[in-house]
């Protein structure tokens, strides 16, 4: 009989502990939300200036960027999501839906402009600068 209560306090004594261990290490982490509460605001030239780096995605093609228009109904913080028309050396522009993450890298995805479907272009980047 003593020999099983033993046990049974073994046992609740490394559940507790166990316990304890997982609950500190979900506790957050204070660097990380500091840098995203400081998120600044992205600008539509900070997203153009880093997809005129960019270079035409389609085969066949090449050239960097030769302008960028860029606009956002948003008004949170990324500004997601950006409607962008870049303009390669060769026509047509291409029409990208931008994505701007928390690390402030971006991904956009597009179709040649008029083209109603077929396969989605896509360039990413990193980093959009802060304003």
């Amino acid at each position: 009989m003593r020999r099983s209560a033993l046990i049974v306090a073994v046992v609740i004594a490394v559940g507790a502990a166990g316990t304890a261990i997982a609950l500190s290490s979900r506790e957050g982490n204070t660097q990380f939300t500091a840098q995203q509460q400081a998120l600044l605001p992205v600008s539509s030239g900070a997203v153009q200036r880093l997809l005129l780096t960019t270079s035409d995605p389609r085969p066949g093609h090449g050239g960097r960027a030769r302008s960028v228009h860029c606009t956002s109904t948003s008004h949170l913080t990324l500004g997601n999501p950006w409607t962008c028309m870049v303009r390669y050396p060769l026509l047509p522009r291409i029409r990208y839906i931008t994505t701007v993450f928390a690390d402030r890298s971006i991904r956009a995805l597009g179709l040649p402009e008029g083209a109603n479907g077929g396969t989605k272009l896509s360039v990413r980047g990193c980093c959009v600068a802060a304003q």
